[in-house]
C-alpha cells in the first residue's frame, strides 16, 4: 500500500510477479493496478505480456527481482541499471571482486569451492583470518549467515551445506566503541542519474541481534558534516565501480579502527529507508525511485534538511525460539510519544527460526523523535523482552541480544 500510495500522484501501476510465491491473495493489488502473472511462462512470453500493457518504467522492491527488472526493461527499451551492474548487486563475491579492483576498501575475501575437503579448507583459512563470516553470495534480509571462529567449524559448516559453492567467506570486521543502542554501521541512500550521485543522507543502524539479524535504524545518523563528505564519497566510489550511473542505491558501511568499509550495496529502496527518510525530510524516496524509472532526471542536494528524527525498528526473536507463544502489551508501547505505526508480523502459534533473518520478525515500530537522547528511549522501550514469549529449543542464556557481529 507504501507503494500504491507513492504511485497516486505520478503513474498507474503494473504488477509483475509470479502468484504462487507472493505473500498476500492478488486480488489486494488488482484494487490499485493490472497484474502480470509470471508463473509458467518463458521468458519470451513474459515479454510479450509485459509489452502488450505498454509499461513507461519498471522498478523493483526485492533483491531477486533486480535480475527481472532489468532484462524486462532492457528488453523493452526503458531505462534501467545495467544488467552487469545487477549481477554485481546481487552476487556479493562479484560485488567484493569489483570493489577490491577499484580500491575500494571491503573486507578480505574468499571464494568457496563447491568440492569442500581439507586442502580446500586450509586455503580457506590462509586467505581470510578468524573471526570469519560464512554467508550465502546471494543472501537478502540477513538470512543464513553464520559466525566462523576455528577451522574445525568452518569444516563442519561447510559439510552441511548443500552447495558450498554458492558461500562467500569474509573476514568478521573490527568493531567501534558505541553507545547502545547504536552500530558502528551506517547506510547511505542514493540516487543515481545521468552520472549525478545524489546522495540525499546517512542512515544509522541499530544494533544487529544474533547472529547478524538488522533490527532497524533512523534517519538522520548523528554524523558531523566533515565525516558525512567523506562517506558520500565512498559511496560514490563503490556504485561507479559497479559500473553504473543510473538507479537507486543503498551502501551499507562499517565503521572500523582501520577506516571505513563497505559492508554491501542494495540496488533498490530498502523496507526501512523510505517511511523514515520521507518522516524525518518529507522527501518522497519510492516518489522518486518511480520518476527516475520513468526517465526523469533526479537530482536532489544532500544531505538532506530534517525537522526530526525517524525511526523504524525491528523486534526479532532469540535465535532459541521456534514457536510464538504470547505477544501482549503493544498497546502500551503505542502511547509512546512519537510512535506511529505498529506492525505486526506474526501471530500467536507462529513459528519462527532466526536463518530466515529480518524476514521472521515479530513487529515493526515506526516513530519520530526530536532528539537522540529521545531516540535511546524509544529504543529501549521497543526492545523490551517482555512482548513476547515463545518455545525454545535450547536454554535462552545462550545467546548474547545486541552484541554487534559484522
Amino acid at each position: 500500500m507504501e507503494i500504491a500510495e507513492a504511485a497516486s500522484d505520478v503513474c498507474r501501476i503494473l504488477w509483475i510477479l509470479n502468484e504462487s510465491d507472493f505473500g498476500i491473495s492478488t486480488r489486494v493489488l488488482q484494487k490499485v493496478g493490472t497484474v502480470v502473472n509470471s508463473e509458467g511462462h518463458t521468458p519470451e512470453e513474459l515479454i510479450q505480456l509485459v509489452h502488450a500493457e505498454r509499461p513507461d518504467g519498471i522498478t523493483c522492491y526485492w533483491d531477486p527481482d533486480l535480475h527481472l527488472q532489468a532484462w524486462l526493461a532492457s528488453a523493452l527499451g526503458l531505462p534501467t541499471t545495467p544488467i552487469q551492474t545487477v549481477a554485481r548487486l546481487n552476487d556479493k563475491l562479484l560485488q567484493r571482486e569489483a570493489h577490491k579492483a577499484a580500491g575500494v576498501p571491503v573486507p578480505k575475501f574468499s571464494e568457496v569451492m563447491e568440492t569442500v575437503d581439507q586442502a580446500e579448507v586450509d586455503r580457506l583459512c590462509a586467505e581470510v583470518s578468524f573471526p570469519a563470516l560464512l554467508k550465502p553470495r546471494n543472501g537478502t534480509a540477513c538470512q543464513g549467515i553464520h559466525l566462523v571462529e576455528s577451522s574445525p567449524q568452518l569444516a563442519r559448516l561447510l559439510g552441511d551445506i548443500d552447495h558450498p559453492g554458492r558461500m562467500i567467506l569474509e573476514e568478521r570486521m573490527e568493531d567501534l566503541p558505541l553507545d547502545e543502542p547504536y552500530a558502528d554501521r551506517i547506510s547511505i541512500e542514493t540516487i543515481a542519474c545521468e552520472g549525478v550521485y545524489s546522495h540525499l543522507g546517512i542512515t544509522g543502524l541499530f544494533r544487529m541481534m544474533p547472529p547478524f539479524r538488522s533490527t532497524g535504524g533512523f534517519f538522520p545518523a548523528d554524523v558531523p558534516p566533515s565525516t558525512t563528505r567523506e562517506l558520500f564519497e565512498l559511496a560514490t566510489e563503490a556504485i561507479k565501480a559497479l559500473g553504473s550511473d543510473f538507479g537507486f542505491y543503498r551502501t551499507e558501511i562499517k565503521l572500523t579502527p582501520q577506516g571505513p568499509k563497505i559492508i554491501e550495496i542494495n540496488g533498490r529502496p530498502t523496507g526501512l529507508t523510505p517511511t523514515v527518510v520521507k518522516l524525518a525530510s518529507g522527501i518522497p524516496l519510492l516518489e522518486l525511485g518511480m520518476r527516475l524509472s520513468l526517465g526523469e532526471r533526479i537530482v536532489v542536494e544532500g544531505p538532506v534538511p530534517c525537522e526530526r528524527i525517524a525511526y523504524r525498528y525491528y523486534y526479532e526473536p532469540p535465535m532459541s525460539a521456534t514457536k510464538v507463544l504470547t505477544i501482549s502489551g503493544l498497546s502500551a508501547l503505542g502511547d509512546l510519544p512519537g510512535v506511529r505505526q505498529i506492525d505486526v508480523h506474526k501471530a500467536v502459534g507462529d513459528t519462527v527460526d532466526w536463518r530466515n533473518g529480518s524476514l521472521d520478525k515479530i513487529f515493526q515500530v515506526t516513530g519520530t523523535v526530536g532528539s537522540y537522547a529521545e531516540l535511546a528511549e524509544h529504543h529501549a522501550a521497543c526492545a523490551d523482552k517482555s512482548y513476547v514469549t515463545y518455545e525454545h529449543d535450547r536454554p535462552t542464556g545462550e545467546e548474547t541480544p545486541g552484541r554487534e557481529l559484522i
